[in-house]
């Protein structure tokens, strides 16, 4: 007679293995993940086998039954086991993936303003001096309007790139909507922090030289200009705008 619990047993490991080919499908793209879904399944398989045999065990009655069901359920359960330990890795990388993107801007790749957030929280944690810069791309709207707004996209995909390789290492380029950037740059000394300014203004420059779009930059240091990112934001975002009215203002000599 076939034990009640046994079948409970049977039909909890075939639910899982069910489970587990559900998951081996929905990766079958993944050629690189996929693997760890064809262990389980078929460590899941061999379990499988093994409470169904363990079901009519008692009925059959035959040694080579004991034997077959102690090999499948020790195969299986190795298998298991190390499908589970790669499935936990898989899952701990895409969690990582999923807070990275979190952080970052579609468009560009840069960080948006939730990284921004964890980007700054971390320069005052370290209690190191920092440069905030403030950027405004300069006349995005007649890119729009004369090239097209894929122009447009590709213009501030470009600017955004010069402004990392400019950084590199050296701090965070952040984008927080539209055409305007926040830059935090690790300590250096005014001269250095100019000549990066300059770069990255003659970089874009290039992009567009006929038709004269740029980019206009005001910056703000940590503590000396402030301690929050209110108060750095507040003296950046002026230097900024006065020297785009100092583009926009004729040369009255």
């Amino acid at each position: 007679m076939i034990e009640f619990d046994k079948s409970i047993v049977f039909i909890f490991v075939l639910l899982l293995f069910c489970y587990t080919f559900r998951l081996l499908y929905a990766t079958r793209f993944r050629k690189d993940k996929s693997y760890i879904f064809i262990i389980l399944l078929f460590g899941m398989f061999q379990l499988t086998i093994a409470t169904f045999l363990d079901l009519f065990a008692g009925i059959i009655d035959e040694p080579c039954v004991y034997h077959l069901l102690k090999l499948c359920f020790t195969v299986g359960s190795i298998f298991y086991v190390i499908g589970i330990i790669l499935w936990s890795g898989f899952t701990a990388n895409m969690i990582n993936d999923l807070e990275r993107m979190a952080s970052l801007d579609s468009l560009t790749g840069a960080l948006n303003r939730n990284g921004l957030n964890k980007a700054f929280e971390a320069l005052i944690e370290s209690e190191n001096s920092f440069y905030l810069f403030v950027c405004d791309l300069d006349h995005t709207k007649l890119v729009n309007d004369t090239l097209g707004h894929i122009e447009g996209d590709k213009f501030i995909n470009n600017a955004a790139q010069i402004m990392v390789d400019a950084i590199g290492k050296n701090g965070h380029v952040s984008r927080i909507g539209g055409d305007e950037f926040i830059i935090l740059a690790k300590y250096f000394d005014i001269l250095k922090i100019e000549a990066t300014i300059f770069h990255i203004k003659a970089k874009i420059s290039e992009l567009y030289p006929q038709n004269n779009f740029g980019i206009s930059v005001g910056y703000a240091s940590f503590p000396e200009d402030g301690e929050t990112f209110e108060d750095l934001i507040k003296i950046a975002d002026a230097r900024m705008y006065a020297e785009k009215k100092k583009k926009h203002t004729p040369d009255q000599n």
